[in-house]
């Protein structure tokens, strides 16, 4: 599933290609969990222009200005590509005038589109909001296992199993560690490990892929990589099931 990074680069990629295109017409396939038939988007959209592209969380929001945003969440298996012909497991097309359409696919058609969704309240990763005085205090309320914390889209929007995995070992913290158990101090370290990690992640694959609308580029992660033995620091990469996620870790990382 794609996560923060991946979204971050495919909203600045997606606002460079169609940023002021007019849009045309929305095509929906069949048996596609979208809130809202051809005729509404029609009624709502037709013969606006794409104001922006926006992030929250692990959802995109296109912005249409007069209050119309259409929402858009790629689930595990969604790819959005600029294709000539539709695919068979297209779940819409945005049909632009004098552009490439844009097109959500998704064989599973478990990704999702909404029109004028409710505002998404989570505290996004990468916000102002998300400061160390604010995991301390989330951290405080549980005694899950912190990578389940902070995988959790209802505490915290945008971070999944992959960089979850990157950013407890940045920060040296095991995932397995009892969440209200974890120092205060550690938990400052982790807050900033979660925005270095991130912000790192999305100028490496900015730098070897510019131009990606789709993917998941992983090959750089440090620790959550079956190609790797060992950490950039020696220690031994290890794997168990934490909160149903396949998690890699090593000894480096100390559990509280």
């Amino acid at each position: 599933m794609p996560e923060i990074v991946d979204l971050e680069i495919f909203k600045t990629n997606l606002e460079k290609r169609f940023k002021n295109k007019k849009l045309q017409k929305v095509e929906v396939g069949s048996g596609a969990k979208i809130e809202a038939s051809e005729k509404d988007f029609e009624k709502a959209l037709s013969g606006k222009k794409l104001k922006s592209v926006d992030r929250k969380a692990k959802e995109l929001y296109f912005n249409f200005g007069d209050d119309q945003v259409v929402s858009m969440h790629l689930m595990l298996h969604g790819q959005l590509s600029t294709p000539e012909t539709l695919p068979k497991a297209f779940v819409a097309a945005f049909v632009f005038e004098g552009t490439e359409p844009l097109v959500l696919s998704d064989y599973q058609k478990a990704a999702k589109i909404s029109l004028n969704p409710k505002e998404n309240l989570v505290v996004d990763a990468l916000s102002g909001e998300m400061t160390p005085e604010w995991l301390e205090a989330q951290l405080k309320k549980r005694r899950s296992p912190v990578k389940t914390v902070i995988c959790d889209p209802k505490i915290i929007g945008g971070i999944g199993n992959a960089y979850a995995d990157e950013i407890l070992w940045e920060a040296k913290i095991h995932p397995e560690s009892v969440a209200n158990q974890i120092p205060a101090k550690e938990v400052h370290k982790l807050a900033k490990a979660i925005k270095s990690v991130v912000n790192d992640s999305i100028e490496k694959i900015r730098k070897s892929n510019p131009d990606i609308i789709t993917g998941e580029i992983r090959d750089f992660m440090v620790v959550h990589n079956h190609k790797r033995k060992t950490s950039p620091t020696g220690g031994e990469i290890k794997n168990a099931t934490v909160g149903s996620r396949k998690t890699y870790y090593t000894d480096e990382q100390i559990k509280y």
